[in-house]
């Protein structure tokens, strides 16, 4: 019944818009289906990272009258906030919205953000609820983000920015560690694992002192829970801040996972990461459900030069930016140079601009549409909808994840004690999934993805990457290279 309603409902609202999107109907009564069952459900499209889509699942949520919440990114809620609220009141729809609750006789719809959510579940059980979540494709950073911890110098001496006080014998501490942290300092690196005496005394500490602070609270949790940590140190000002976050982000919120009912809305094409991240904490996905997005799926042409060097190569950087030079004399439209080096990055963007002047840009939104954009893969991940479509995009490093960074090598560490492949079980799966974040605008243009990497043709992993890139056409000639 609620998927007829809800059909009859959305055709009214459609009549006073213009939504381009063939599939809407057939994306809402799958959601009423969804809402009705105690399955977990996961739909994939990329229109999911457009707007276009909300308003169906609203009515189906105005409908079903049971209390449901639904899981947004702050810009989406904004934008409810600020139309879509108002204007389903023409189909005759009767409630209040106050706090992001849209409050009916019979029910409620709480419109809440991840960090809210999560916020919310710490403090108080949220059980047998019917939870619509998007931006799924971003659980993982959205979780690292929620669950580290920073301690700083100023969260030792003070208990709060509002109370300036401080506790003698917790600042005594600091400096004692500052100094043991700083003698056993070796290497060029800034981070400094702890030892296992190190963890027992600081476990011990952040028990004695939990009420000093919510952070020296969290810290204590932390440490009973074995959650990786780790010192970086500032040469400069010679300090010293703690970090902490859990090694499996997943695992942490497994029980909330478990004692409620889900959508998961994911913006990629195929979220075979999220649908495996569940799966390695026995989390089932009952359906899986794909939407085309509203533009005409092209192939990816794909183009990786021959005898390509790996970049262990001394040549590699020197080889890289002739490339990328060559590759732009015959550019069209605007072209993409992804690179999570930093030296790399700068040093392509800089002979770029000695000779395309302003046409060249480093991580700023291009102002023209036959510029040339130098990128983190981060950067042009969440910067991608506001730019065109880029006519190429040139990989010069695959983005696998930097093994130098502290939570990575002991994620790295970890999986080797488990006698697991962490480089398949790991880092491949990350790279394959941030390179489909970010080739995935060349579909809608039948764009060229070069690959500079050697490693692509080279080692056995690079041509299952490869294969990842769908739908796609390898093409064996490209000028200048041949």
């Amino acid at each position: 019944m609620l998927e007829i309603l809800s059909h009859q409902y959305l055709r009214r609202f459609m009549k006073s818009r213009r939504i381009e999107w063939e599939h809407i109907y057939s994306f809402g009564r799958i959601i009423s289906k969804c809402i009705k069952t105690k399955d977990n459900y996961l739909i994939n499209s990329e229109i999911f990272s457009k707007e276009v889509w909300i308003s169906a699942i609203m009515i189906s949520l105005f409908l079903n009258k049971e209390n449901s919440i639904f899981v947004l990114s702050e810009e989406k809620i904004q934008l409810l906030r600020r139309n879509l609220i108002e204007d389903l009141k023409i189909l005759g729809f009767h409630y209040i919205f106050e706090n992001d609750q849209i409050i009916f006789p019979t029910h409620r719809i709480l419109l809440t953000t991840v960090e809210n959510l999560l916020g919310e579940y710490r403090i108080s059980n949220i059980n047998n609820r019917r939870i619509i979540f998007s931006g799924i494709e971003n659980i993982k950073n959205d979780l690292k983000d929620y669950f580290r911890i920073s301690l700083f110098k100023k969260d030792w001496f003070y208990q709060s920015n509002e109370v300036r006080t401080f506790d003698q014998n917790i600042v005594s501490t600091y400096n004692l560690l500052k100094k043991k942290f700083f003698l056993r300092k070796v290497s060029a690196n800034n981070f400094l694992f702890l030892e296992d005496e190190e963890i027992s005394f600081l476990s011990k500490f952040f028990l004695e002192n939990a009420s000093f602070s919510k952070k020296f609270s969290r810290l204590n949790k932390a440490f009973s829970k074995g959650w990786a940590c780790w010192v970086e140190l500032d040469k400069t000002n010679l300090e010293w801040c703690l970090y902490s976050q859990p090694i499996d982000e997943l695992f942490e919120i497994k029980k909330f996972l478990i004692k409620n009912n889900f959508v998961f809305l994911s913006a990629m094409r195929r979220d075979n990461f999220f649908e495996k991240y569940l799966k390695d904490q026995n989390i089932i996905i009952d359906l899986v459900v794909n939407f085309k997005s509203n533009f005409k799926e092209k192939d990816i042409l794909i183009y990786v030069p021959p005898k390509q060097l790996l970049p262990n190569n001394p040549s590699f950087n020197k080889t890289i930016i002739e490339q990328c030079l060559r590759i732009i004399l015959f550019r069209k439209g605007l072209i993409l140079i992804l690179c999570d080096d930093t030296y790399l990055k700068i040093n392509l963007a800089t002979e770029l601009a000695s000779k395309y002047g302003k046409k060249v840009f480093l991580e700023t939104i291009p102002l023209i549409n036959n510029g040339i954009l130098c990128s983190s893969y981060s950067w042009w991940i969440k910067n991608s909808t506001l730019i065109d479509n880029p006519e190429k995009i040139i990989i010069t490093l695959l983005p696998l994840p930097n093994i130098l960074d502290p939570i990575n090598e002991i994620t790295v560490s970890y999986n080797k004690k488990l006698s697991k492949d962490w480089f398949r079980d790991f880092l491949l799966p990350e790279t394959i999934e941030k390179l489909e974040k970010s080739v995935s605008p060349l579909r809608r243009s039948s764009g060229t993805l070069i690959i500079l990497d050697g490693r692509v043709h080279k080692r056995q992993w690079g041509r299952l990457i490869l294969e990842s890139i769908q739908p796609s056409k390898i093409i064996n000639y490209m000028m200048p290279f041949n």
